[in-house]
C-alpha cells in the first residue's frame, strides 16, 4: 500500500520537476523577422533567436523561437535586417593602443600633410614649450593628397620648439628638435636592427624604421594609470561600434590586464579578450625560465569566457613594406633584404622554452625569408615537443608561400592575415619589393584551396579602416585605398570571409564550441547590419553599417 501511496506523490514532483524547468526555459530576449547568418557548418539562414542568460537558446524558424518567449520576454522585430555573429578580430592592439588615446593626436582620418601640420600646430598650442609631442598612428601615405609622407621640415614650421613624433606602421616621422634631442645627425649609423633614412645630401630625413625609432618611443611619458584606463573605455567603445564582441590582443602587460580586470569588474568590460603577454625573444637563454614563470599562468581564464590567455605577444622577427625579411632583393637596393631582428639559434631556443612551459607564440612574421626562419623554429621544438595540436600560429604572413603550404599543414599552425595591409600599403609593398613579388601578398585563395588554416583581423584599431567590415570587403574584392589590386584572382566568397572573422576566429583561442555562430548554447554575440551582406554589390560591403553590436544579450552599442 505504501509503495502504491506514493505513486500520485511521485508523479506530482515529477510533473512540478517538468514544468519549473519550463519556465525557466522562458527566453530573455527574441529577435525575430531576421535574416541570421548562423556561420553554422551548413552556413543555414535562420529566421529568429532566443537569448537565455547570455547564451543563444534556440535559433530557427519564427513559430519555433518564438515558443520561448514568456510574459517577461523582450520581442524584437527586425523588420527583415541580416544578423551575423559578433566580429572576432584575431589581430588588435586595442588595449595597448587605447590608453595612449587621450594624450595622442589623432591622425587618424587626416587627408593632407596640411591637415597633420594643423593638427600639430593645435596641440603645440596647449604644450609647454620643450615638451614631446606624439601622434598615434592609423595614417598612411595614401591617405594623403600629397602623394608623400611628411619629413621633419614640414613638423619644423609648426613645432620649432617642442620636439614631434608622429607614429606610423613601423616607423615614426621626427622633427629636427627631436632627431637633435635623440642624438641623429648625418654621423648617425644604422642600430642593429633599424634604420635612419637620409637624403640626398646625407641628412637624416625624419623617417625611422624599426629599431632606429625606439629611442624616440622612450621619451613619450606614459599617462596616470587613469588617464589609461579612461582610453581603454574609448577603445572598447570604438571596436563596439564597429561590431567588435572579441578580439585577440597580440602584446600587452599585466598591469593593463589588471586595468581590464578592474574594467570588468566594473562591468565596463564589453569585449571578450584573448591575451598575448609582451616578451622579449632576444632574452638571454639562462633568463628564459625566469620570464616565462612571472607570466603566471598559461590558462589564465575569467569572467565567463571575457579574459583567457595562453599566448605571447606577436615577437618581431622582421618588419613591414620597408624592411620585411624577403628571399630577394629589394627594389632599388642592392644588397638589402630587409630586417633580420632575431637570430635562429636564439630564435629556436626561445620558442622552445615557451613549449615547455605551456605558453604559445604568434611571431610577427611578414617576409618569405621571416616565415622560412619561424617554420625553422617550429620544426626544431617539434622535433622535441609535439606542437601539432597546440595551434600556434604565424602572425602576418603576407609572403607565405607555396613552398611553406607543407610545413605549415605538418605542424597545426594557424595563419593570421590583416587584408587591411593590402588595402593601405600594397603601393609600398610594389615600391620595395617589386610587382612581380607584391602580386604574391597575401595569396588568400591559394592558401584556402590548399588547406591553410586562417583567421582575419586588422592590426590597428584607431583607424576606421580597422573594421571588420572593411576586412570583409578587402578579403572577398581585394579592394585599396591607394587605388590599384594586387592578387586580383585572390579573393575569398563571402562566406570565407565571414567565417575568416568569426567561427574561424574562435578556433585561434580554442573557443569554437562557445562563440563564433549563431547556435544553441553559444554566447548569444551578434550584430544587426545596415544591409544584407551577402546580396549588396560587393564593391558596397565596405559601406555597411553596424547598426547594433550585442556581448551576451546585451546591447553594448546602437539599438534595435
Amino acid at each position: 500500500m505504501k509503495y502504491i501511496y506514493n505513486i500520485p506523490l511521485l508523479v506530482l514532483v515529477l510533473f512540478a520537476f517538468i514544468c519549473s524547468g519550463c519556465a525557466q526555459q522562458d527566453a530573455d530576449l527574441v529577435i525575430h523577422n531576421a535574416k541570421i547568418v548562423t556561420v553554422d557548418k551548413d552556413f543555414s539562414i535562420a529566421e529568429a533567436a532566443a537569448v537565455k542568460d547570455g547564451k543563444f537558446l534556440r535559433v530557427g524558424t519564427e513559430s519555433s523561437v518564438l515558443e520561448s518567449a514568456g510574459p517577461d520576454t523582450a520581442i524584437v522585430d527586425l523588420g527583415g535586417k541580416t544578423v551575423l555573429p559578433g566580429f572576432n578580430d584575431t589581430h588588435s592592439h586595442m588595449t595597448t593602443m587605447g590608453i595612449n588615446l587621450p594624450t595622442m593626436i589623432d591622425l587618424t582620418e587626416i587627408t593632407s600633410i596640411a591637415d597633420i601640420k594643423q593638427a600639430v600646430a593645435e596641440r603645440v598650442k596647449v604644450t609647454e614649450k620643450g615638451e614631446w609631442i606624439f601622434s598615434e598612428g592609423g595614417w598612411w601615405q595614401f591617405m594623403l593628397e600629397d602623394g608623400r609622407l611628411p619629413n621633419r621640415y614640414d613638423l619644423d614650421e609648426v613645432s620649432p620648439d617642442n620636439p614631434v613624433t608622429l607614429k606610423g606602421g613601423h616607423y615614426v616621422i621626427a622633427n629636427s628638435l627631436a632627431l637633435e634631442r635623440v642624438g641623429y645627425d648625418r654621423d648617425s649609423e644604422n642600430p642593429p636592427g633599424g634604420e635612419i633614412w637620409k637624403d640626398d645630401e646625407g641628412e637624416p630625413t625624419g623617417f625611422l624604421v624599426r629599431n632606429a625609432m625606439y629611442p624616440f618611443l622612450d621619451h613619450f611619458e606614459t599617462p596616470s594609470r587613469e588617464v589609461q584606463k579612461d582610453g581603454i573605455r574609448q577603445a572598447i567603445r570604438r571596436v563596439n561600434s564597429w561590431g567588435m564582441t572579441s578580439l585577440r590582443e597580440p602584446g600587452g602587460s599585466r598591469e593593463l590586464v589588471e586595468m581590464l580586470r578592474e574594467l570588468y569588474e566594473d562591468g565596463e568590460l564589453t569585449i571578450r579578450i584573448d591575451w598575448c603577454y609582451d616578451v622579449d625573444p632576444n632574452t638571454p637563454e639562462d633568463e628564459m625560465d625566469a620570464l616565462f614563470e612571472a607570466l603566471g599562468d598559461p590558462e589564465e581564464k575569467w569572467g565567463d569566457g571575457m579574459f583567457r590567455t595562453d599566448g605571447l605577444a606577436e615577437m618581431m622577427l622582421d618588419g613591414a613594406e620597408e624592411s620585411a625579411q624577403i628571399r630577394t632583393e629589394y627594389q632599388g637596393r642592392p644588397g638589402y633584404y630587409g630586417l633580420r631582428l632575431v637570430e635562429q639559434d636564439q630564435l629556436n631556443k626561445f620558442v622552445l622554452a615557451a613549449a615547455q612551459h605551456g605558453w604559445r607564440p604568434g611571431p610577427h612574421a611578414v617576409g618569405g625569408a621571416s616565415i622560412d626562419q619561424l617554420l625553422d623554429a617550429y620544426e626544431y621544438v617539434n622535433s622535441r615537443i609535439d606542437i601539432t595540436d597546440r595551434r600556434w600560429i604565424v602572425d602576418h604572413g603576407i609572403l607565405l608561400q607555396p613552398d611553406h603550404y607543407d610545413r605549415i599543414k605538418k605542424l597545426g599552425l594557424i595563419v593570421l592575415p590583416q587584408p587591411r595591409h593590402l588595402y593601405i600599403i600594397g603601393d609600398k609593398f610594389i615600391e620595395h619589393w617589386g610587382e612581380e613579388l607584391a602580386h604574391k601578398s597575401y595569396r588568400l585563395r591559394d592558401w584556402l584551396d590548399n588547406g591553410i588554416k586562417l583567421s582575419l583581423g586588422a592590426d590597428k584599431p584607431v583607424s576606421s579602416r580597422s573594421k571588420p567590415i572593411m576586412q570583409i570587403y578587402v578579403a572577398v574584392t581585394r579592394g585599396t585605398g591607394w587605388g590599384g589590386v594586387l592578387g586580383p584572382d585572390q579573393g575569398l566568397t563571402r562566406e570565407e570571409a565571414i567565417r575568416g572573422i568569426t567561427l574561424d576566429s574562435a578556433y585561434v583561442s580554442f573557443e569554437e564550441d562557445i562563440k563564433g555562430s549563431v547556435e544553441p548554447g553559444k554566447y548569444a554575440d551578434f550584430v544587426v547590419l545596415s544591409d544584407d551582406i551577402l546580396t549588396v554589390p560587393a564593391e558596397t560591403i565596405k559601406d555597411i553599417e553596424v547598426e547594433a553590436t550585442v556581448v551576451a544579450g546585451n546591447v553594448v552599442y546602437g539599438s534595435f
